[in-house]
């Protein structure tokens, strides 16, 4: 298909989906940063978590501000993703890699059955690359007490069912 696009695919095992058009953009250290920053969302399990979160995400669709809260996890999803391929590459090349590849003309195929060709917002673009360029080891692990927090901010969701 012609469009530029690199992505996993698949549940638990996912595997690796590079498009043709994409080699043919990027050069070989802008396409090691995209294999980099894919290999991040391996090592999180992105597929796995993003298939019960998008489930939550359609239950909890006529809850007030789900689009936007869905859009943030999205948005820091990918940052979490930069931040693993910034170990391996330069993160300026990250943010190089990133540009050129939003920035390539998206042509339209009707025979799209995902969400590949979905156009990027340019302020998580921008938010990405802002993020790329600060210091990456600014992002430490979780602690104990995030979990905690966010257990008790999901806590109402299990009461959902009891409502009449």
């Amino acid at each position: 298909m012609p469009v530029v696009y690199c992505a996993l695919v698949g549940f638990w095992e996912p595997e690796l989906i590079i498009s043709q058009r994409l080699l043919d953009t990027l050069d070989a250290v802008h396409l090691k940063a995209v294999l980099a920053h894919e290999d991040g969302h391996r090592h999180y399990r992105d597929t796995c978590c993003f298939f019960f979160l998008g489930w939550l995400r359609q239950l909890t669709s006529w809850l007030p501000h789900t689009e936007s809260l869905w859009q943030e996890l999205l948005l820091l999803r990918e940052i979490r993703a930069d931040y693993w391929a910034a170990r391996q590459v330069d993160s300026l090349l990250l943010a190089e890699a990133l540009l050129l590849v939003v920035n390539t003309p998206l042509l339209q195929s009707a025979t799209f059955c995902a969400a590949f060709a979905k156009n990027v917002s340019t302020n998580h673009v921008t938010q990405r690359i802002d993020a790329l360029l600060q210091q990456p080891d600014s992002i430490g692990q979780p602690k104990l007490w995030s979990w905690v927090w966010l257990i008790l901010a999901l806590l109402p969701l299990l009461v959902i069912p009891f409502h009449s």
